[in-house]
């Protein structure tokens, strides 16, 4: 009989990596995807800084060696490789006591004196989230690159990093119908305890939209 060869069905690859530094450009993006709205950026409105400024700093937090265990440093982060190209990332961290430490120490050292004085005074006006979201495991920065979506990235990188733990939390604002919808297909539901939080005063809002809700999954052991 002949050889008829089988035409070969390209085998795409994904593989689930920690970050390093050669992904900063990367990360320092999708922060700025998510944090923009319209024509606003979270962080622009917190430092009082321009996109540039604001992307030097996201990057100096990441490039900091003695930064650790945030969702500006770059060992809480994994990348999600599609056919060797990154195409997402996400990270986790856990809201103890270093945490909040670790924070309020970065920006001191990294923002420049006018800009760190525009943080403290929004800062103060802030509400005051911490009591909700104090020893919590949280996934933060999830961000697919466009010409990567629909294609089946997200939910293996969420799985991977929700098997760390025993109970992940998200914070999604309260108008992201598109993303809690997600969400809850995978599993997360709602913290009965956290039925929505402000993240702004009206006087300061640094956020275009104003409120949080909780969501939480339960990580069931394999047996």
């Amino acid at each position: 009989g002949q050889n008829r060869q089988k035409p070969t069905k390209k085998h795409i690859t994904m593989i689930i990596r920690k970050a390093n530094k050669t992904d900063i450009p990367f990360i320092v993006n999708a922060i700025m995807e998510i944090e923009n709205f319209e024509d606003q950026n979270t962080f622009n409105n917190l430092f009082g800084t321009d996109t540039e400024t604001t992307k030097k700093y996201l990057s100096a937090f990441l490039e900091d060696d003695e930064n650790f265990d945030t969702e500006f440093s770059l060992n809480t982060y994994s990348i999600a490789e599609y056919d060797g190209e990154r195409a997402a990332c996400c990270s986790i961290f856990f809201t103890d006591n270093e945490y909040y430490q670790n924070k309020s120490e970065l920006f001191p050292i990294h923002l420049a004196k006018n800009h760190l004085e525009h943080f403290f005074s929004n800062a103060k006006t802030l509400p005051e989230t911490k009591k909700i979201s104090t020893n919590k495991y949280f996934l933060e920065y999830l961000f697919v690159a466009p010409e990567f979506r629909s294609k089946g990235v997200s939910k293996p990188l969420i799985e991977h990093l929700v098997n760390q733990t025993d109970r992940m939390y998200l914070i999604p604002l309260e108008n992201n119908e598109f993303a809690i919808d997600y969400y809850r297909r995978l599993g997360f539901q709602d913290d009965e305890n956290v039925k929505r939080f402000a993240i702004h005063t009206p006087e300061n809002p640094i956020y275009p939209y104003s409120h949080k809700i909780m969501l939480y999954r339960d990580n069931k052991p394999s047996v």
